[in-house]
């Protein structure tokens, strides 16, 4: 059962403990790849790739959830990426016929001191199609980018883009 804090302050109660906000974040997360979202998670039309990055963003989600820390690799995120189809579908973009560029070791939960932007990046194609690449933005914020503007977005800490 879960303990309840009282506030007399503020009046109203909050849940003790990070799990529940994790688990918030994670439905927030299916919700938005299910299109229950206030937008999606999409800026423009829904296309294949980025229902991929969607789906990997969901699983990366749910992998942090099941682990109590972002994956670290591949293998810690098959097993929540099967829950949103074929990985080997998934995992390759549609446009350049290339596999993602994952950011491994990313923790949305609690981002870093001096993060600027909560919406950091965390998978992408590695070339895309006419000059833009598809861009997975946290929590599943799919955006095209060129490859200046992807130079000038923010990485979390240790990655760089691989252009």
């Amino acid at each position: 059962m879960m303990r309840m804090q009282s506030s007399h302050r503020d009046g109203f109660f909050r849940p003790r403990g990070k799990g529940l906000w994790v688990s918030l974040i994670s439905s927030f997360l299916c919700l938005a790849v299910a299109g229950c979202g206030p937008s999606g998670g999409v800026d423009g039309p829904v296309d294949a790739s980025r229902q991929n990055l969607q789906k990997i963003g969901v699983a990366y989600a749910q992998a942090t959830t099941r682990l109590k820390r972002p994956p670290k690799n591949l293998s810690d995120l098959l097993p929540s990426l099967k829950e949103q189809g074929e990985p080997a579908e998934i995992l390759r973009s549609p446009d350049d016929g290339e596999e993602y560029v994952i950011l491994w070791g990313v923790d949305f939960r609690w981002p870093p001191p001096g993060q600027r932007d909560p919406s950091v990046v965390l998978a992408y194609e590695k070339r895309g199609k006419a000059g833009k690449r598809h861009v997975l933005r946290l929590p599943t914020r799919v955006v095209l980018m060129t490859d200046d503007e992807l130079k000038k977005t923010e990485f979390p800490p240790g990655h760089q883009p691989a252009l």
